[in-house]
């Protein structure tokens, strides 16, 4: 919590469980493609900091995007097709307004 200074609850999942449930993927490929390294780039450029992490990462873990409404009804799967491909704010908060 104290390197996201986060106000709200956040799931933490070093076994890697919820990430297998929700059936997402792993790609060493993907996780480093050009489209990738562009990302870095510009976010390097904006003035992000480059935080390498000490612990025993897996860099070809891809992400996703959940949202889960209170009774427990995904309400959003959206699977990563590489670490750039993110829905845009815009949809996730559309879909937060409507619970």
């Amino acid at each position: 919590m104290r390197e996201t200074c986060v106000s709200f609850e956040v799931l933490l999942d070093p076994e890697r469980t919820v990430y297998q449930a929700y059936q997402l993927d792993r790609s060493r490929l993907r996780s480093w493609s050009p489209r990738t390294l562009w990302l870095y780039v510009k976010l390097l450029a904006s003035g992000r900091k480059w935080i390498p992490k000490q612990d025993e990462s897996d860099t070809s873990q891809l992400g996703g995007d959940f949202i889960v409404d209170a009774h427990g009804i995904l309400k959003l799967a959206y699977r990563s097709y590489d670490p750039a491909d993110r829905p845009s704010v815009d949809n996730l908060l559309a879909i937060l307004k409507r619970l």
